[in-house]
């Protein structure tokens, strides 16, 4: 795991363990925040393999409360029945788009934000959950030993408190319930090579283009991360992009072509 990240990884990684270790009748829930692409799933889905747990994701940006058109909690865990009921960690990802326009310091949530929070607290509560089946059917499916951990970047907010994060609009009673909180950091340079160093998508593209070598890709990419770091807030994710296209380029990386893809500006505000 990068280093900016090892007092985090610890954190959590004791919590799987225990969770793992009481076969899932102790469940600490926890809140993972951190600026977009600095590796919160990532760490998460890491940490699910190393112990040989099951692992989920869903996307809380997309949840409508029930009875109500779209994505339905009910419908996004259908996935559990693919566990058999084992352990499983649920990774509840951009949790922090549940709530109105902005992340604003209103403390009023979105009708439908409190209705999705109402029902993920049925849930954390209750031994078993209704899920959309197969024919539009519903079916049980066992949730007290499942692990929830919700995962948003808040703006880019460092140092996140219980708080603010209900200033943001989340629910005492949740927070009740999921009061652990760690805050994850934006990935430094050296991280950043490091993550291109063993990026899956750069060794596919090297297998396909044998005439480019690793140290030359690697170089031209790092130029580029270097350059826009401060503006970056795409985190590793802007590591992708310009893998693609470095050899999509026949392995250069101008710089107006680069610019056109990363951040070149401090002064933008999110919504």
């Amino acid at each position: 795991m990068l280093k900016e990240q090892t007092a985090v990884m610890q954190a959590t990684q004791r919590i799987v363990q225990i969770y793992k270790a009481s076969k899932g009748k102790i469940r600490p829930h926890f809140i993972l925040t951190g600026p977009s692409g600095c590796g919160k799933s990532h760490l998460v889905q890491y940490l699910a393999e190393a112990e040989d747990l099951h692992f989920i994701e869903i996307n809380a940006a997309q949840l409508t409360k029930e009875g109500t058109s779209g994505n339905s909690l009910s419908k996004a865990l259908g996935v559990l029945r693919q566990s058999g009921g084992g352990l499983t960690i649920c990774f509840v990802d951009e949790f922090d788009k549940m709530f109105i326009s902005g992340n604003s310091n209103s403390e009023l949530a979105h009708e439908t934000t409190n209705g999705v929070q109402n029902e993920f607290l049925k849930v954390l509560e209750g031994k078993t959950t209704q899920v959309f089946g197969d024919y539009g059917k519903y079916v049980d499916v066992p949730v007290d030993n499942v692990l929830f951990v919700f995962a948003g970047a808040f703006n880019g907010e460092e140092n996140l408190t219980i708080d603010r994060l209900r200033s943001f609009g989340i629910k005492t009673e949740f927070l009740g319930r999921v009061g652990l909180l760690y805050n994850m950091v934006k990935l430094s340079l050296d991280s950043m090579r490091v993550a291109l160093e063993d990026s899956k998508l750069l060794a596919n593209y090297l297998k396909l283009c044998p005439s480019i070598k690793k140290g030359q890709a690697i170089d031209a990419i790092m130029e580029v991360v270097g350059r826009t770091h401060e503006m970056n807030t795409l985190g590793i994710r802007l590591l992708n992009t310009l893998i693609h296209q470095f050899f999509i380029g026949g392995g250069q990386l101008p710089k107006g072509e680069a610019d056109r893809v990363s951040f070149q500006t401090l002064d933008f505000k999110p919504l």
